[in-house]
């Protein structure tokens, strides 16, 4: 059997073993998981405008021809009508005219067609069809077009997205079982999926995130651009945008939550933990543009009496809840920085030696207020990858590291470069 078009079947005439019109074909149900959704149903449009959900089984034969009438196997007085279960979704009310995400190519598609094949005597979903030739099929215009474009020498291109890279967005089986859902797209890098939730709105974004885990929320929403960060949280629900900005590096939280009205920050701050909470309200103190504004209060603090052996098995405790360990800043018990090594000196050093043995006292640093210039400068003079912000008692109160400093000095190197362009 050859591939079908789902718009090709759509609204063709049924007929009984007779060739009596019994009505139109008005959707297709499938098993929604699998490499190859199974249709399993389909809906039939009676002559007096009632709709019925029949099994698959009942079609005898789907003839080539679109023109043709689909036959049944019995007569309509013989057929009972069911209902969905809840693992089946309608291929035209769900994905036909819809955006889906191809994880292969990670982009949005919108669905102008859906193709069909035929393995082991059960019609399957083998991919969706963006594009203009899809689009042109939807309305009944692609063998016109056709035409038109054989007289000009040129070739309707075809865009077939294979069904195993496809994502389907916002559908009913999304919005009753959603922790089954987005599972392709949970994959894809944090970076990925923040492009991707760019080219979708307001509401779509925050269907996504809102089926994806806070981890995989948190790290897509922290690459993508800082307008979509908030119209993204302003849209979830607050106990969700809540655990997601607890995922969040506190610096990163910070961000978001600037940008938000007051009355909508306040209500997460007051819906997070408290612990988290309150490291995210020290930071939203200082002013965006400044190292305070910038730092990370996820850190590791070192006594300087622990030795080299203690001082990496405590990295390997403690690591995941820091942002990045690529120094070793040592502190008193009054969190006074007293010195520094590298994780490079560290690992080559015995294990018998202590901290203050090996770190260098002269510590490059930056107080809260010293401005985004002055410490980007200081990074690239220094050659560091991670800057710690003192207070006025010399305690350690946070770390710059250099990606935060890059997120924010490029774009401003994009746009000045963009404007000597055109000038």
């Amino acid at each position: 059997m050859p591939v079908l078009s789902f718009t090709q079947l759509r609204h063709r005439p049924l007929v009984d073993p007779q060739g009596t019109p019994v009505g139109r074909l008005q959707d297709l149900v499938v098993l929604a998981l699998g490499v190859r959704p199974q249709v399993t149903k389909f809906t039939l449009r009676r002559p007096d405008k009632e709709e019925w959900i029949l099994p698959w089984d009942a079609v005898a034969e789907v003839p080539a021809d679109p023109r043709a009438p689909i036959r049944l196997r019995s007569g309509i007085a013989d057929l009972t009508p069911g209902t969905l279960r809840p693992d089946e979704m309608r291929l035209g009310r769900n994905v036909l005219d819809k955006k889906v995400v191809d994880t292969a190519r990670k982009k949005v598609v919108r669905v102008n067609d859906i193709e069909l094949e035929e393995q082991g005597g059960r019609l399957q979903v083998i991919g969706v069809e963006g594009g203009i030739r899809g689009l042109l099929r939807n309305v009944k215009s692609e063998r016109l077009a056709e035409r038109l474009a054989a007289l000009f020498g040129v070739q309707l291109p075809r865009e077939i997205v294979p069904w195993d890279v496809v994502d389907p967005l916002e559908t009913e089986l999304t919005r009753a079982k959603r922790q089954a859902v987005y599972t392709k797209l949970a994959k894809l890098h944090p970076a990925d999926i923040a492009d991707i939730l760019e080219e979708l709105n307001p509401s779509e974004r925050a269907a996504v995130l809102a089926a994806l885990d806070e981890e995989t929320a948190a790290e897509a929403i922290t690459e993508a651009e800082p307008e979509v960060q908030a119209s993204v949280v302003q849209m979830l629900e607050p106990e969700k945008a809540a655990d997601i900005l607890e995922e969040m590096e506190p610096d990163e939280a910070a961000d978001v939550l600037s940008d938000l009205p007051e009355a909508k920050a306040e209500e997460l701050l007051e819906t997070m933990e408290p612990a988290e909470a309150q490291e995210v309200e020290e930071l939203l103190e200082h002013e965006e543009d400044t190292a305070g504004g910038l730092m990370t209060t996820e850190h590791v603090a070192f006594a300087p009496t622990l030795t080299v052996a203690e001082a990496i098995q405590r990295i390997r405790d403690e690591a995941k809840e820091a942002e990045t360990i690529y120094y070793l800043f040592v502190t008193d018990p009054q969190e006074k920085l007293l010195g520094v090594l590298s994780l490079r000196e560290l690992i080559q050093a015995d294990p018998g030696q202590r901290l203050e043995q090996l770190m260098r006292p002269e510590v490059i640093s930056v107080r809260p207020e010293t401005g985004l210039r002055e410490v980007a400068e200081v990074l690239t003079k220094y050659n560091l990858l991670a800057l710690p912000v003192v207070g006025g008692e010399g305690e350690l109160l946070g770390i710059v590291t250099v990606d935060d400093v890059l997120n924010l000095i490029l774009p401003m190197i994009w746009k000045k470069r963009a404007v000597k362009k055109f000038v």
